[in-house]
């Protein structure tokens, strides 16, 4: 059953309004002390830094967020494994994650904040299991994160095809609402691309739009990207679109603040953004509560 307040945000998606959605839980948690692992990155912060990650939520919350994400993008069950965690640790670290989102919620007083779980095909330098096996690991991982209070699923950092395809159909067995974010390079000719599988964006947007997601994302990429992005999202889907760029450097297993986009001129992007039909908006890896406070101070 979907849940009231998301009935109310898809109300909302079906007037043309704009959804603010808060800025990046990992790096986030990195930045307020939690270490993240090799191989499995903030997956295991869920179990090891908890206030943290509460807090984390709570700015979200408070600086406009009316969506927040769980700490599950690196949780799944052969991410966890590859770095030694158990059964049992797959099973609490998304448990925690929900409940942790939850707690955030009604500290902050905000009841119709939307809470989002989140799944993705990351490997985190490892090699993802066979596709039968990977599709069962999120077939789980969707099930256990409806069941303990999730009101929708993010499927995010979508990088090749053929996984997209695999990671939002075990989404879509949960019941709740999905929304799929790829993230994408331009190659040497400008085309937008999978930043992964180097396979053109288009394919994965048109494999995308016989599913019955709610939203389709551009994430995880380069601010100077989104554009030509939106390019080919705009030719070739129908739905409501959302963007939550990024800022930064990457350098496993850590995210390195290095040349970040301001706030103020992150807003200014978001604005060209929606101003070309983007309805869902926010930030990735790099982009904080203090980017999302400016920005829904900016879109009022």
């Amino acid at each position: 059953m979907i849940a009231p307040n998301v009935l109310a945000l898809n109300t909302r998606l079906a007037q043309n309004e704009i959804i603010l959605i808060d800025g990046a839980t990992g790096t986030e948690l990195e930045r307020l002390g939690a270490e993240m692992i090799e191989g499995a990155w903030c997956g295991a912060g869920t179990l090891s830094n908890p206030v943290e990650l509460q807090a984390v939520h709570e700015s979200h919350i408070h600086a406009g967020a009316q969506v927040i994400t769980a700490n599950t993008y690196a949780s799944s069950r052969h991410i966890l494994q590859q770095t030694g965690f158990g059964e049992d640790d797959f099973v609490t670290a998304n448990r925690r994650a929900i409940e942790i989102a939850l707690a955030a919620r009604e500290a902050s007083g905000k009841h119709d904040v939307v809470i989002a779980g989140s799944l993705s095909t990351t490997e985190q330098g490892g090699t993802p299991p066979a596709p039968d096996v990977e599709a069962q690991n999120y077939r789980d991982q969707a099930k256990l994160l409806a069941d303990v209070g999730a009101e929708l699923i993010m499927v995010e950092m979508m990088r090749d095809v053929a996984r997209t395809l695999l990671c939002t159909d075990a989404a879509l067995t949960a019941g709740l609402p999905v929304w799929v974010g790829l993230s994408c390079v331009l190659d040497e000719s400008g085309t937008p691309v999978m930043c992964v599988s180097g396979e053109p964006l288009v394919d994965a947007v048109v494999a995308l739009a016989d599913r019955p997601i709610d939203v389709l994302s551009i994430m995880h990429t380069e601010v100077a990207d989104i554009d030509a992005c939106l390019d080919v999202v705009d030719e070739h889907w129908e739905g409501p679109v959302g963007v939550y760029a990024q800022t930064g450097v990457w350098e496993p297993p850590n995210w390195r603040y290095i040349d970040v986009i301001s706030p103020d001129e992150y807003a200014s992007a978001c604005e060209g953004w929606v101003g070309r039909g983007v309805q869902v908006i926010g930030g990735c890896c790099g982009i904080g509560p203090e980017h999302i406070a400016h920005l829904q101070s900016s879109l009022g």
